[in-house]
């Protein structure tokens, strides 16, 4: 492969021989995240503009009374811990209630905070019976019990949290051709310039696809070179690295998950083999009804609607075999400070110079809304 200046003695591949070539540009089945539309005709990411290398956007958050327990609670015990982080969602005079299938009814009332961790202190069978709950049980805030006329427990605030990224420069890739090399004929190629160019500019787009992705965010002030954060590097809170396959039942916790944060999921994008249990016809799980299809029903998959909504399903040629990841169209977003542009150099000598390059980064607002599965079973082919 060479660099630098190409002359007719390094491009001889296609020169007057009996062939087709195409020169393709970037569609939407290459890459999905840039320019890819869903069956809905809506794009897949929306794209804002940004104008500093860094951006950042808040994520608020809520004392949501909603939590789970953090350890095996008996009859006799007058405390109880919560999910790290969480004991500020409930509040002295609270009214809690443990989930317990098939037991009688208890509430239990919050007294106070321990001295460190997460730890309610608790008074018992407010209402009901006092029971056993098991770890992981979800607790339920009910509102406060207070005795009329008093004063206000203490307040309890959350702070936002802010996040960033940078915008990534992608290029400047050359395109450097002598006059005569321009000049040569070749077969099903009208213009070697703008095959040259063509070629540069998907490539440009596939490095962008991937670092959307993959990307990790860091900035070298010391270099003065920065890479843009991607999906897998913003999604950390609900991941998926057991599951070897990606079907309704494995799907179903993640959107739960993601729910249960307080947003949903409406897209999931993947490497097509990773649809392949989705698209079984002999699924029980799965129904799909076609009328008057040319196909007579053999259509894959390109929605899956559970109790938590209808999620698109976006193939993605440069997702990795072991990946999907689901996310909400309104919270990841493409930043752009530069779109990519397309410039001719000075010229030296008997050649043409230019260089394509553009510059941007992307927002995932909320990912703990979102999920990522990092296992999936292929193990075929990149």
């Amino acid at each position: 492969m060479p660099t630098g200046r190409a002359t007719t003695y390094d491009l001889t591949v296609g020169v007057m021989v009996n062939m087709d070539e195409a020169i393709y540009m970037l569609s939407p089945q290459d890459t999905p995240l840039l320019t890819g539309l869903g069956a809905d005709g809506m794009v897949i990411l929306p794209v804002d503009p940004v104008d500093e290398v860094d951006f950042s956007w808040l994520d608020d958050q809520i004392l949501t009374p909603r939590s789970s327990l953090n350890g095996a609670v008996t009859t006799g015990d007058v405390f109880l811990t919560v999910a790290t982080g969480d004991r500020t969602k409930f509040s002295t005079g609270d009214i809690i209630y443990i989930q317990k299938a098939g037991s009688a009814v208890e509430q239990i009332r919050v007294t106070g905070y321990s001295s460190g961790g997460d730890v309610l202190n608790i008074s018992r069978a407010w209402a009901g019976t006092a029971t056993n709950y098991a770890s992981g049980a979800i607790v339920a805030g009910l509102g406060t019990a207070l005795a009329e006329g008093s004063d206000p427990e203490a307040a309890r605030t959350v702070d936002r949290v802010q996040n960033t990224n940078v915008t990534q420069i992608f290029g400047p890739t050359k395109v450097d051709l002598s006059r005569t090399e321009q000049q040569v004929r070749k077969f099903g190629v009208g213009s070697e310039w703008a095959h040259q160019l063509m070629g540069r500019v998907k490539e440009n787009g596939i490095g962008r696809e991937q670092a959307f992705l993959y990307g990790a965010r860091v900035n070298s002030t010391s270099s003065k070179i920065r890479t843009t954060g991607g999906l897998e590097f913003y999604i950390t809170s609900n991941v998926d690295n057991t599951s070897t396959s990606l079907t309704v039942t494995t799907l179903l916790p993640r959107q739960q998950a993601g729910y249960n944060a307080g947003g949903f999921v409406d897209v999931v994008i993947a490497n097509p083999v990773a649809f392949t249990d989705l698209n079984e016809v002999t699924s029980t799980a799965i129904v799909r009804d076609t009328i008057d299809d040319p196909k007579r029903g053999r259509t894959a998959v390109q929605w899956v609607t559970t109790e938590f909504g209808d999620v698109l399903m976006v193939r993605d040629r440069w997702c990795l075999p072991t990946d999907a990841f689901g996310f909400n169209r309104a919270q990841v977003i493409r930043r752009v400070l530069q779109p990519l542009v397309y410039e001719r150099l000075a010229k030296t000598g008997d050649s043409d110079q230019a260089q394509i390059v553009c510059e941007e980064g992307l927002e995932v607002k909320g990912q703990q809304h979102m999920f990522r599965f990092g296992n999936l079973g292929y193990t075929g082919s990149n």
